[in-house]
């Protein structure tokens, strides 16, 4: 059924819905062609933008499921991207940072994030881009 013939086709949240998606599949292509995971992105750009933080904050931040991110985490840390260590204030918490490595890994996942992005947004002019991106933050304003 195309969008446009489904009952909600003409509503705003639903074709924010269907741009949403089809954004992900091409980010997601983009990561796997590279032959990472897409969580690894989110995961190492909230180290290097927020900061080092403990699992379960680090979970809240990203929006993951902490058993989810629990093995994301064993992965980049046994790849060199991340480290774990405990929290001197609260030896049952453990505090996850990027590593130099994790930063080079971001640098190269966020080239192919730009290029799923740009290649999402072709079919807009420059003036739409910017228009659409001055609306959405109006929307996603707290």
């Amino acid at each position: 059924m195309k969008s446009s013939q489904h009952r909600l086709g003409d509503r705003v949240v639903w074709q924010l819905a269907r741009a949403s998606q089809q954004w992900q599949r091409l980010a997601r292509r983009e990561l796997q062609a590279a032959n990472v995971r897409t969580q690894y992105y989110h995961v190492l750009a909230s180290l290097a933008d927020d900061g080092a933080a403990a699992q379960a904050a680090l979970a809240d931040r990203i929006s993951f499921d902490r058993s989810d991110l629990v093995s994301v985490l064993d992965e980049l840390e046994r790849l060199g991207h991340v480290v774990r260590q405990t929290d001197p204030t609260d030896r049952r918490r453990k505090i996850v940072a990027i590593t130099p490595a994790g930063e080079k890994l971001l640098g190269e996942l966020h080239q192919l994030v730009l290029a799923a992005e740009a290649r999402w947004l072709e079919p807009l002019s420059a003036a739409e881009r910017k228009t659409l991106l001055g609306l959405l933050s109006r929307l996603a304003e707290d």
